[in-house]
Formats: C-alpha cells, sequence, structure tokens
C-alpha cells in the first residue's frame, strides 16, 4: 500500500519498491548460482524477502563479509529453504470453461504433464519441380476447399435430440450418451436455454424449442 498522497511521492514509492524487488531478485539469482546444478526458479521471494526485512528491522547481516565468495544472509536464506526442482509441462494447461470449444483442438496433446526428454525438428524441403509455398497473405493463388468444422458438443445433443422430436431428454442420460459429466452436461445445457437454443421442460430435463407459428393473415375480398 503506497503511503503518498500526490503522484510525485507515488512514483517515487514505486521506483522504491521496483528497486527493492530487482536487487532481492539480483540476490536469489547469485545465491543459486552459487549452487552447482541449481536453477534460479528454485529460489524462493519469500525467504529472500523475509531475510531482507530482517536485516532492516535488526540491523544484523549489514555489515561487508569477510569472505566475497559469501552470498550474504540473504542468499543464505535462499540456499537454506530452495523449492523443490519444478517438473517438465507439455500442454498440461486446459480450459476448465464447461461451455468453451477449445477442447476440440490439439486432439494429439498429451493430458497429463509429460517429461520432455528430446526435441526432434524435421524440416521438409519443396521439390525442385513445385515452387515453395506463398507467404501468408498472398492472394495469387485460389483457396483451397476448406475443411468441414468438427462437430461440436451442441451439434451433438441437437442431433441427437432431433432423431426423437417431440420428446424431452434428461441431462444425465444426454451425458452417459456423450461420455461426460453430468455436471458440466447440466451446465451446458442451462446455458444453451438461456441462449434460446433450448427449452427446459422440467427438473434437468431439455428438448429442442418449439417452432414459433407465422401468424396467418387473411386478405379481404372485394
Amino acid at each position: 500500500m503506497l503511503r503518498s498522497r500526490d503522484r510525485a511521492g507515488a512514483e517515487q514509492e514505486l521506483r522504491a519498491l521496483l528497486a527493492a524487488c530487482q536487487a532481492l531478485r539480483m540476490a536469489m539469482t547469485a545465491a543459486t548460482g552459487s549452487v552447482p546444478g541449481t536453477g534460479p526458479d528454485r529460489a524462493g521471494f519469500t525467504a529472500a524477502l523475509e531475510a531482507a526485512r530482517e536485516q532492516v528491522i535488526t540491523a544484523r547481516g549489514i555489515e561487508a563479509p569477510a569472505d566475497p565468495d559469501d552470498t550474504g544472509r540473504i542468499g543464505r536464506a535462499v540456499v537454506a529453504g530452495l523449492l523443490p526442482a519444478r517438473r517438465a509441462r507439455c500442454s498440461a494447461r486446459k480450459v476448465k470453461c464447461s461451455t468453451s470449444r477449445y477442447h476440440l483442438r490439439d486432439q494429439d496433446r498429451p493430458g497429463l504433464p509429460t517429461r520432455i526428454t528430446r526435441v526432434l525438428v524435421t524440416i521438409f524441403a519443396p521439390p525442385p519441380d513445385r515452387p515453395a509455398a506463398l507467404p501468408r497473405g498472398r492472394r495469387d493463388q485460389p483457396p483451397g476447399p476448406r475443411q468441414p468444422r468438427p462437430e461440436t458438443r451442441r451439434d451433438q445433443v441437437t442431433r441427437i435430440m432431433a432423431s426423437q422430436p417431440g420428446r424431452d431428454w434428461a441431462g444425465r442420460d444426454l451425458a452417459a450418451m456423450l461420455g461426460i459429466k453430468p455436471r458440466n452436461m447440466l451446465t451446458q445445457l442451462a446455458e444453451w436455454t438461456r441462449l434460446g437454443f433450448l427449452a427446459k421442460t422440467g427438473q434437468g430435463r431439455y428438448a429442442l424449442p418449439e417452432p414459433i407459428p407465422r401468424p396467418v393473415t387473411a386478405s379481404a375480398s372485394p
């Protein structure tokens, strides 16, 4: 929390905080560099901050160390409380929104964290009798046929409901047919009902909305 009540004072406090943060990061990097095989990501910012705060409050360890290789009180605190090494991760983050359609992309990515042991890069050169691909944005050649859009979950639900017109469906039955969790299915059904794609007929039961009949206008005879 900034204590200044004017712009000049707030800017001065921000510069001081950024300078202190940069100094702590430099001390953390120097401390992990003194331990062979230790990366900077294992240094804990909280340990460095508490050590620096203790020096300011108690005025201990502020004298210059006799050993030039000594990392100081902050460095010793960081080395004593190293964080565990982070595991390698490849595409472990997923979209948690149940109504998102991004789950249809990148089907070849692993679902669980995978340790990367090597990276293989293969470069394919075009044959001599075929020119290289045009850069993006060029319209010299007509675009090829568009690939069909993959069927979304709402398309699957609509197709199932349209197979038996006039029937209302339970969300748990639809979840079992699509192989997903009932909670996610009910959340999506409620969202689609709010948007007008479905109609709610009861507790946890949904159906396709009935078409609105067109008004019939009678023509007046002369």
